[in-house]
């Protein structure tokens, strides 16, 4: 699922509903599903290794300033001159307005406008190519084998009674006149005798037809079925669940599965327990009987001072991406809980010329600089990061103490503030 631009409506819509010519938000952490052009970027960039096998993110711009970039470069680089190594390097530093299906975003967020779909697009190509057939399952096979087996060995004996049939009609009539080598039979037939021994010898091909079909297993399929389906309940009980009738016998057989935790083993839902703030404070998982939602909370009740909790709403409200994670949820739901207005926050302190840096898996955090903040230097501005805790720490040298006093942070609280990190971790 993607956000999409449509006709002036933003709608979130599935990749194969995707048309040329629709805006896609690009945001990060998600999975190109078309080719594009980007028009708009805020310190985006793309993980093209599944494209083209270089680990090395590229950065994307618009087209102006790739163009603007690579005279700057071109102007850089000395006219006459055979390029080098490091000159082929500085060729990643060159960005590109082509959005790759197939690619992730690594890091930022833009917009791009759709140009190939479907089997048009990169993806779509390389599927084509990759199309390859169905491998059967180790319980086909056998089966397919058994089938071949009893096939040919109900052939032989259709053979085997045609033939002695045979043997015994010719057997009977020269024993009993019937039929002669050299024309002396007895009790001829009035249609001949040559019409009636073919009719008795079709029937004896019917009856070896009829062994071969009588030996053709088709019932085994249905047992097969039968079986499979009472081994997948069976397997249930286990909590293994198959859905694949013919899987069920790979499924039975395995000791250790592989599985994605997050949406699959969990609920992908969050929530916040413990608040570190001077000391551990401990967030209330109480349900309210009559919504059967989290109860609310008072910032009163968790906090001394009034400093905290506007830190908190800051950075909560203010510093989130436009698309959160389960994690960003979750501290939106604790400051929902708490009554906070974040729609009125982010317009007073989230101007139009908003400095963001995106979270990005090399930086492991996200900053955000608010504004109209009241405070007697940094001209009414303040800069927010929210990421793993072991990095934020590392930029911090001070601290909030229990009262809301600002104290810096020495060797000894540096050492308290990673146990505190390493207790929540676990």
């Amino acid at each position: 699922m993607c956000r999409v631009l449509r006709n002036g409506v933003l709608e979130t819509l599935h990749h194969n509903d995707l048309h040329v010519g629709d805006v896609i938000m690009v945001e990060y952490g998600m999975n190109i599903p078309v080719d594009g052009l980007c028009f708009q970027a805020v310190q985006l960039t793309c993980d093209e290794s599944a494209m083209t096998g270089e680990s090395v993110e590229l950065k994307k711009d618009t087209v102006i300033a790739c163009k603007t970039r690579k005279a700057e470069i071109a102007a850089e680089q000395p006219k006459h001159v055979a390029p080098n190594d490091k000159d082929k390097e500085r060729r990643h530093l060159l960005p590109s307005p082509i959005m790759q299906s197939g690619t992730s975003v690594a890091g930022g967020e833009g917009k791009m406008i759709t140009l190939m779909v479907g089997d048009d697009s990169c993806i779509g190509l390389i599927i084509q190519k990759l199309e390859v057939k169905i491998e059967t399952t180790p319980l086909q096979l056998k089966l397919e084998q058994i089938a071949e087996d009893i096939g040919k060995m109900g052939t032989y004996v259709a053979l085997l009674i045609v033939h002695v049939l045979l043997f015994r009609y010719f057997l009977e009539g020269l024993s009993k006149r019937g039929t002669d080598l050299f024309g002396g039979e007895k009790n001829v037939p009035a249609n001949g005798l040559f019409v009636a021994s073919l009719r008795i010898w079709l029937e004896y091909v019917i009856v070896g037809v009829a062994v071969i079909v009588v030996a053709v297993p088709e019932g085994l399929p249905l047992a097969v079925m039968i079986s499979l389906a009472y081994s997948i309940k069976r397997m249930l009980q286990d909590n293994n669940d198959v859905k694949r009738l013919a899987s069920c016998e790979i499924m039975g057989g395995a000791d250790n599965i592989c599985s994605d935790k997050t949406g699959t083993l969990t609920l992908n839902m969050m929530k916040v327990t413990n608040i570190w703030a001077g000391k551990d404070i401990i967030v209330s998982q109480e349900l309210d009987n009559a919504t059967k939602k989290m109860s609310s909370l008072n910032w009163k009740n968790l906090f001394s001072n009034d400093i905290h909790p506007m830190h908190i709403e800051h950075n909560i409200a203010c510093n989130t991406a436009s698309k959160p994670g389960a994690t960003d949820k979750s501290m939106n739901e604790l400051i929902e809980r708490c009554g906070t207005d974040e729609k009125a926050l982010q317009a007073k302190h989230l101007t139009e010329t908003l400095i963001r840096f995106p979270f990005s898996s090399k930086r492991k955090r996200m900053s955000t600089i608010l504004e109209n903040i009241q405070t007697k230097n940094s001209y009414g501005k303040r800069l927010h990061i929210k990421g793993a805790s072991e990095i934020v720490k590392n930029c911090c040298s001070h601290y909030l103490d229990v009262d809301g006093n600002v104290k810096e942070i020495n060797d000894e609280m540096n050492g308290h503030l990673d146990n505190v990190i390493n207790n929540y971790a676990r």
